[in-house]
């Protein structure tokens, strides 16, 4: 099948969880497909990233965008455009006109879109039919923020978030296949036609490590410019860990730098091998209390063997057993207990660890996942060439 990829960052290097789930789709689809991945980005790539998508059997179209173009197209978001902030500040005429070009030139079977901010450029009604990687209800995840984030930026959220739910209903409607990573993130969209595509894990370059870390070291990782991240990053430092220091006063977390003044914090930033990292860690924190999706920090302790305390918002789209796989907990005196009890236990550690590896191992490779796409492809193409299927709408 040929197929037409379009991304607003190039899926290498995959540090973000749009990255990470089209670095592996593309890595496991393209060796049995036709795929031209185009990356609208504001900036552009290095050539080591644009080779390492290529090495994967992808041909690579970038097509920059340019930072000042965002200007003119974010003020039309204040004088009355009523479209996402997300779509205007990737959106571009010149970019626009790259794509038709794109898509008449090469006669693609299927377009395959991530996320809200490539709606500008899907194709024609008339054109290839459309799959839709909305990953997660940004909808959702922006209402989130806008709770808990009291400055001007989430006062922005709370905005935009209005705007992205209804782009997200008219983009679910116009495509062929859209899918979600979570039966929570389906839900939150209005269920209907969507399809769930869990995440994966590489469970080669997260192997399981049999021996366990024998300190008492915590371990919290995330991109930090995502203010999900921040906010459990913040609260963890600020008001989890020391409950945990006045049980366990050897204790220590790894985490940001900015952060890392705070007795008994160190730095983790920049990792080279997250998997390494996970591993020298005692047990896996991840005290989410904003966004939305699947955590793919949570798959990656579970898949190495570290025991993971969580809190629900973190675990939502998983499909794990609290107190079979993990430990889950709210508030920061239960998170605090829940580290200090693994702390003190190391072989119920062990246990959470090795059923969480054989969960990680039978739900989530990439492999299967990259099928749920492969699949969704194969509906779009089929559904183009006989006719649109009615799918129920919410509330029928």
């Amino acid at each position: 099948m040929k197929v037409l990829y379009l991304a607003t960052r190039l899926p290498a290097p995959p540090w973000r969880g749009d990255q990470l789930r089209a670095f592996h789709h593309l890595r496991l689809l393209a060796p049995r497909h036709d795929v031209t991945c185009c990356a609208l980005v504001l900036r552009p790539p290095s050539a080591d990233a644009v080779a390492t998508v290529a090495g994967l059997g992808v041909r690579v179209q970038v097509v920059p965008l340019g930072v000042a173009g965002a200007l003119p197209q974010l003020a039309r978001g204040l004088l009355g455009d009523r479209r996402p902030f997300q779509l205007l500040l990737y959106r571009r005429r010149t970019a626009r006109a790259a794509v038709d070009a794109l898509l008449v030139r090469e006669r693609f079977d299927v377009v395959h879109a991530q996320l809200v901010r490539t709606a500008a450029y899907l194709p024609a009604a008339d054109g290839p039919p459309l799959v839709l990687d909305l990953v997660d209800a940004l909808s959702a995840n922006l209402r989130r923020r806008a709770a808990r984030d009291h400055t001007p930026i989430g006062w922005v959220a709370a905005w935009e978030a209005g705007r992205v739910a209804r782009a997200e209903r008219a983009l679910i409607t116009r495509a062929s296949e859209t899918l979600v990573v979570a039966e929570a993130e389906r839900a939150a969209l209005g269920g209907g036609r969507i399809r769930v595509v869990p995440n994966g894990v590489d469970l080669e370059r997260f192997r399981f490590r049999a021996a366990r870390c024998t300190g008492a070291r915590l371990l919290f990782a995330g991109n930090l410019g995502y203010f999900p991240n921040v906010d459990a990053a913040r609260w963890l430092a600020t008001d989890v860990f020391p409950r945990v220091r006045t049980a366990m006063p050897a204790a220590e977390l790894r985490l940001a730098a900015r952060l890392a003044r705070r007795a008994g914090v160190t730095l983790a930033a920049d990792v080279p091998d997250m998997a390494a990292e996970l591993a020298a860690a005692s047990v896996a924190v991840i005290p989410m209390r904003a966004g939305s999706g699947l955590q793919n920090k949570v798959l990656e302790a579970m898949a190495v063997g570290t025991p993971v305390v969580a809190t629900p918002r973190a675990v939502a789209a998983l499909d794990v057993e609290r107190g079979r796989h993990l430990l889950v907990a709210e508030t920061a005196d239960e998170i605090a207990g829940a580290c200090v009890a693994l702390l003190r236990d190391p072989a119920r550690g062990a246990a959470l660890a090795d059923a969480a590896r054989t969960l990680v191992e039978a739900r989530y490779g990439w492999e299967a996942s990259a099928a749920g796409v492969a699949a969704s492809w194969e509906a779009a193409r089929r559904t183009a060439a006989t006719g649109p299927t009615r799918w129920p709408v919410a509330g029928e």
